[in-house]
């Protein structure tokens, strides 16, 4: 708490005989005071303060563990809920906006079957009417039976699809749309990367 020294102060001062007072950098004089104390010839002594030092113990456990506790808090004010627990880091409002980081996206295996094939939800049914996500695949392919209504965008690479008895080729840029409960079969000759969208329907995930 700072200390404030009025010219009442300095008039005790000098009924004591007193011609010196320690102030510490936080002391507020008032002018009054500053002018008295000149009258009476009494002068203002600021106090050094020691110079504290910190125990190499205690930074490195502010380091280590306080300096984490409050970077994860920190990131959870900014809707991220961990480090390397989250698959993407983003921003969220309570409005419902939702800005997803793209390059922290991490895709996880679709089936632990075929790690070729891999998938990272960004908006889930619980968030909205619809749920879409980032897909890759490998120079592998998939087959599903009963689709969702479904688009899907070519980020980069080269997909096939076969529906119907009939081959579709698609390149980076492209739009696919896929009507629902259809039997789709998917694949790439290397590598393609998409960003899917599906409606909620009734059609198997």
């Amino acid at each position: 708490m700072k200390k404030l020294i009025c010219a009442e102060d300095i008039e005790t001062l000098y009924k004591e005989g007193k011609q010196c007072l320690t102030v510490t950098k936080q002391t507020i004089i008032t002018p009054s005071a500053k002018d008295l104390a000149e009258e009476y010839n009494i002068v203002f002594q600021v106090q050094t303060e020691p110079v504290r030092t910190m125990n190499p113990a205690a930074c490195e456990t502010i380091s280590k563990e306080g300096l984490v506790s409050l970077l994860r808090q920190l990131l959870n004010d900014a809707g991220i809920d961990s480090f390397s627990d989250v698959p993407f880091a983003y921003e969220k409002h309570s409005s419902g906006l939702k800005i997803i980081k793209g390059s922290t996206v991490k895709l996880s295996p679709l089936n632990l079957d075929d790690p070729r094939i891999r998938y990272q939800e960004l908006i889930t049914p619980a968030e909205s009417r619809f749920s879409c996500g980032i897909m890759e695949i490998q120079d592998s392919c998939f087959y599903d039976d009963q689709t969702l209504e479904s688009f899907n965008y070519i980020i980069e690479g080269e997909l096939q699809l076969t529906i119907g008895g009939a081959t579709f080729a698609a390149t980076k840029g492209d739009t696919i749309f896929i009507p629902e409960n259809q039997a789709v079969s998917w694949s790439t000759p290397n590598k393609v990367t998409m960003f899917c969208g599906k409606s909620k329907g009734v059609g198997k995930e």
